[in-house]
Order: structure tokens, then C-alpha cells, then sequence
């Protein structure tokens, strides 16, 4: 009797644990294939330098196409929303008819799943902080919010032939509802507006997959340089939301000293990956992962980056330093069931390598890189996210 008692209570423990690690992973499982994984942000459609054009779509779908061949699941097509308030964007190609074009050439020729992200490009200063006139007119005026849930209910109208496992919306890339500080009220007023925005959607999809990020940039990871403490709760960022299907997502660039090297950035550069900033990333993610247990619902890294290295005027100490961020970031998210969202295929964290000749407006203070020249994958930054150069 005491033989099956003892051997009763090894199976009872043995299903306790099989059932909650199932849970714990279904906690956190994509509602979308599509989302899995290692993605990449684009912002050919809203910065200053985007190039190229979707009304060139040869040299347009050359710029994206090998995303598919080097293993990346998904493309976040990060576009211009300052068209909501009747402002011009930087390029004349960034409207919403042209977004809607540009999302359907990326649908239409890869295998891509594509995730269509709104983000305002004007920006004013305010105390010495840069702000979106976008984001400081949705979180006041009626008339803009109203504008912005339209838009959104205009692209689900447009584009509700798409499967959802191809397409799935980011409602607004960094929301901001941060001065001059995060509130719980800030954050209510923002879930208020992305609620009115989600049922617009859903009552032309109803099955469309929304990715929704806090406020203060969904930075639930920053941090006081001095202390080392974490600047807000949780909970003052971002909270749950009474529907389904809705991915959450948070941005890092944690730590800073690290991921941040270049003048015009952190102030700074040239300092190696160490071990401190290996506990950092594992504590993050720790934190993020125990938040959608939690709350039962799947995370994803949005947005994280580093800026890369080119000798002798920014990025980390050595050429492999970003790689090894890389692996750990697979290794602490991707590999618990996190997908995570490089920031970005252009730009000075792109995922090619950069030289000093590629510095195509250098001035004494950093180095801009749209794209550079050759192309080539950064091997270090490849192998870390498990991509394929070839």
C-alpha cells in the first residue's frame, strides 16, 4: 500500500508539472504562426530617409525580399500617421492609400507575415524632450481620436480580404501619454482610445490579431541611469484589455549603455558585451515573461536594437559585441516562446554591416546610415537571432 501511495503520488506530480508547463506556455503562444519568432521593423514608410518608394515597386520589393531567405517570420511596416491630422509626412509617398499599397506588394510577393504599425513623424521640443505633435493632438482632441479609430476601421475595411495569418495590425508604434509624467489616468486614456480602435476593427475583422503597446513608449524596462532602479510599475503602462486576440507589446533598449553607442544616442561608445548586461537582459525578460503568466497572455518584444559597430566612430567595442546581445535576447525570449521584433533593416541598427564608407552624412557628432552599400548580413548578428546569410 505505502509502494502505491509513493507511486500515485510520482504520477500525480508528473501530470501537475506536464499540465503547467503546457500552461505556462500556452500563456504566452501567438494567436498567429505568422508572429512567431525573430521579425524586423521597417521604416521605408515613415522616416525622413525612407527609400524606396511603393510606387516603385521593382526597387521597392528588392529592399524586402531577402527578409524571407534570411529566416525572418515577419515585417512590421512602421508608416507615417500624420496624414490623420491633415499634415504632410516627410515623403509624399507616405499616405494612407500608398501604406495600404505598400502592405499589399509585401503580401503579394513573399510569404512574409506583415504587421502594419502607425507612428508620427513631426516632433516638437518640450523641456528639452522630443515629442509627436500626432501623439500630443490624440491624447487631447476628440476630433483626432475620432480621426485615428476611422483609420484604423478603414484599413480593416480595406484590407479584410487578408487572412489573419498574414496580416495582423500595431496600433500605434511607441504610444507616448507621458507628460510631464506616466499616469494610471494617462494610461486609461489611452486603453480608451486603442478599445475604440480595436472594435472598429473587429466589426470588419473580427478575427484580426492586435498588437497593442503601453504608454511611455511601452519602455516597461527603463531605467534612472544613477540608481539602476526601474522608473514605473507595470501596471502604470499597460494593462490588460478585455479582448481577445490581442498581442502585447513592449520595447527595450535595455541597457542602455550598451545597446545606445553613439554620440548622438547615449553620448558614447566603445564598450564591449559583458556579463552585467547579460543579467540585465535575463532579468527583463524574466519579468516580462512572469507578467504574461500572470495575466494569460502572449508578449512580444516590439522593438529592441543595437547600434552597430563601425570602427573608430560608434557602436560597441568589437564587431561580434551586438551579436552576443543578439544570442541572449534569442536565447532569454525566442526560445521561452517570446517573439521579438528587430529594430530595423535600415538605419544604424540595421542587420547589414556597416562601414566608415557608409557613413553618408557624417558629421563630427555620428554617423547616419540609411542602408549600407554591400548589404552584407553581419555574420555575429545572424548567428545570435539564428538567421541565414546564405
Amino acid at each position: 500500500m505505502v509502494h502505491l501511495v509513493k507511486i500515485c503520488c510520482v504520477i500525480g506530480s508528473a501530470i501537475f508539472v506536464f499540465l503547467h508547463a503546457n500552461t505556462a506556455q500556452a500563456q504566452s503562444k501567438m494567436p498567429v504562426a505568422g508572429l512567431d519568432g525573430v521579425g524586423i521593423n521597417s521604416a521605408v514608410m515613415w522616416s525622413a530617409n525612407g527609400r524606396p518608394s511603393p510606387r516603385f515597386p521593382e526597387s521597392y520589393l528588392k529592399h524586402f525580399k531577402p527578409l524571407e531567405k534570411y529566416g525572418f517570420s515577419n515585417v512590421v511596416l512602421v508608416s507615417c500617421a500624420d496624414w490623420i491630422i491633415e499634415q504632410s509626412c516627410k515623403k509624399p509617398f507616405q499616405n494612407r492609400d500608398e501604406i495600404i499599397t505598400a502592405v499589399r506588394l509585401l503580401l503579394d510577393n513573399t510569404n512574409l507575415h506583415v504587421t502594419l504599425s502607425l507612428k508620427g513623424y513631426k516632433q516638437i521640443k518640450f523641456k528639452k524632450k522630443n515629442i509627436q505633435v500626432f501623439q500630443q493632438r490624440l491624447e487631447k482632441e476628440r476630433a483626432v481620436q475620432n480621426a485615428f479609430v476611422d483609420a484604423w476601421a478603414g484599413f480593416a475595411k480595406e484590407l479584410h480580404d487578408v487572412p489573419r495569418e498574414r496580416l495582423s495590425f500595431a496600433l500605434l508604434n511607441e504610444p507616448e501619454f507621458e507628460l510631464p509624467k506616466p499616469t494610471n489616468a494617462k494610461r486609461k486614456k489611452w486603453e480608451a482610445i486603442a478599445s475604440r480602435a480595436i472594435e472598429g476593427i473587429r466589426s470588419v475583422s473580427p478575427d484580426r490579431v492586435i498588437i497593442y503597446e503601453g504608454i511611455a513608449k511601452s519602455t516597461v524596462f527603463r531605467r534612472w541611469k544613477k540608481s539602476g532602479k526601474l522608473k514605473y510599475k507595470f501596471s502604470t503602462l499597460i494593462r490588460k484589455l478585455p479582448f481577445k486576440d490581442i498581442v502585447y507589446g513592449i520595447h527595450t533598449y535595455e541597457p542602455e549603455a550598451f545597446l545606445q553607442q553613439a554620440n548622438n544616442r547615449f553620448g558614447s561608445w566603445g564598450r564591449p558585451y559583458g556579463k552585467s548586461y547579460r543579467r540585465l537582459v535575463k532579468a527583463n525578460a524574466d519579468r516580462l515573461l512572469s507578467w504574461a503568466k500572470k495575466y494569460r497572455v502572449p508578449v512580444m518584444v516590439a522593438e529592441t536594437g543595437c547600434v552597430s559597430y563601425v570602427e573608430g566612430r560608434e557602436g560597441p567595442a568589437n564587431p561580434d559585441d551586438c551579436g552576443k546581445f543578439a544570442a541572449d535576447i534569442y536565447r532569454y525570449y525566442v526560445k521561452r516562446g517570446i517573439p521579438v521584433v528587430w529594430w530595423g533593416l535600415e538605419k544604424e541598427k540595421t542587420i547589414f554591416q556597416r562601414a566608415a564608407t557608409d557613413c553618408t552624412s557624417y558629421t563630427n557628432k555620428y554617423c547616419d546610415t540609411w542602408v549600407p552599400l554591400s548589404r552584407e548580413p553581419d555574420p555575429a548578428l545572424f548567428k545570435g537571432l539564428r538567421l541565414k546569410a546564405d
